[in-house]
């Protein structure tokens, strides 16, 4: 978080953040809010919907997704003197989304004027870093299980959830309005002579969305053994048989055929050693999913309410600081995000088949010869 300066020297985050002594909540909270931002993944602006409509008084408030419907008709050519028809109207097609979950954290320091200290500031920024860093991995664990959910054709919007992320007993997911394709090896083509790797996953992803008219406003996922597959395959690395140079000359993986590429450790079924310094800084609810691409209009994630508030326990000398946020997240239009799973086996087990037939055929040719 930036702070503003006097006399160009910088004044600290406490003689900003205190009129009077006393402690202001809603820089602390814009901070917070920006810690999550920069920290969000699947939940990133880059990757969901974040328009909304309606106002939120309280939890399960009901708000609108707008999105455009296409309405514009081609009215062919219309001749000197002649009438072009009725007019087409501009329409906006709302889907509704309950707002019913939610993350706080409530934090006790041994005095609230340590605040205003040049230390105390950095204790508190910290602190407020830290839960902007968890409050994401949070949101991001709501986004994999509303995308797991909607999978299996369900809809997990307004469904109240648990810390450890499972619902709330009594509450169920509701019947998705769509379906998500899930891409598989049957779905490839490949020659049995032919070796495939995730390149050839991702050509058929593309082209589903490309048949389905998705926005070309695309990200991929993929999980970090995919990522070495991807590293390995030949029709990745060189595409000098397509007209073009080499895809990835630096060795980096930035994008694929114009699609943004991010590798994300919760996808995949491997699992990094167990680490004390790094737990609680991932989730598990997409391990089943090895490649997951979509468009930004496919997800939208409703943040509309935050806060913080300072106040002193009754029974001790400290005082305290607890805060909360109110979310939820939705699968807007579920037909432009398509998931792969079962990769890596897909492949290694049809590039043994094709490595064996290889030879078989090159020891025939032997014999003929």
């Amino acid at each position: 978080m930036a702070f503003e300066t006097q006399a160009g020297n910088n004044v600290g985050a406490g003689k900003l953040q205190t009129t009077n002594g006393h402690f202001i909540p809603e820089i602390w909270t814009a901070q917070l809010l920006q810690d999550l931002e920069d920290n969000l993944i699947l939940g990133s602006a880059e990757i969901t919907n974040r328009s909304y409509e309606g106002e939120f008084r309280r939890e399960g408030d009901v708000v609108r997704i707008p999105h455009f419907l296409d309405t514009v008709q081609d009215k062919g050519l219309v001749k000197a003197y002649g009438e072009i028809g009725s007019t087409d109207h501009a329409a906006l097609e709302y889907i509704k989304m309950t707002v019913a979950k939610g993350s706080s954290f409530h934090i006790e320091i041994d005095s609230l004027h340590q605040l205003q200290t040049k230390t105390g500031v950095d204790l508190m920024s910290e602190l407020v870093r830290q839960r902007g860093r968890q409050t994401a991995v949070t949101i991001d664990r709501v986004l994999a299980q509303t995308i797991t959910a909607a999978i299996d054709g369900k809809d997990l919007n307004g469904v109240e959830l648990k810390v450890d992320g499972t619902p709330v007993e009594g509450q169920a997911p509701g019947q998705l309005h769509g379906e998500i394709d899930a891409i598989g090896y049957s779905d490839i083509g490949a020659r049995e002579s032919e070796y495939i790797g995730p390149y050839d996953y991702l050509v058929r992803m593309l082209e589903n969305l490309d048949l389905k008219n998705a926005p070309d406003s695309r990200y991929l996922f993929i999980s970090p053994r995919l990522r070495s597959l991807m590293l390995r395959d030949p029709k990745f690395i060189d595409s000098s048989h397509f007209g073009g140079g080499a895809v990835m000359p630096s060795g980096v993986i930035g994008t694929i055929l114009g699609v943004p590429v991010r590798v994300s450790n919760t996808l995949g079924k491997e699992r990094p050693a167990e680490n004390k310094l790094v737990k609680g800084r991932r989730h598990d609810a997409l391990n089943s999913v090895d490649m997951f691409m979509g468009s930004t209009a496919a997800t939208s994630l409703v943040i509309p309410f935050a806060e913080m508030a300072a106040y002193k326990p009754e029974k001790s000398f400290t005082d305290a600081i607890k805060s909360r946020i109110v979310y939820d997240a939705k699968v807007i239009r579920p037909e432009q995000l398509l998931v792969a799973t079962g990769v890596e086996k897909a492949v290694n087990d049809h590039n043994v088949k094709a490595d064996q037939k290889r030879r078989l055929t090159q020891a025939d040719v032997a014999l003929a010869a």
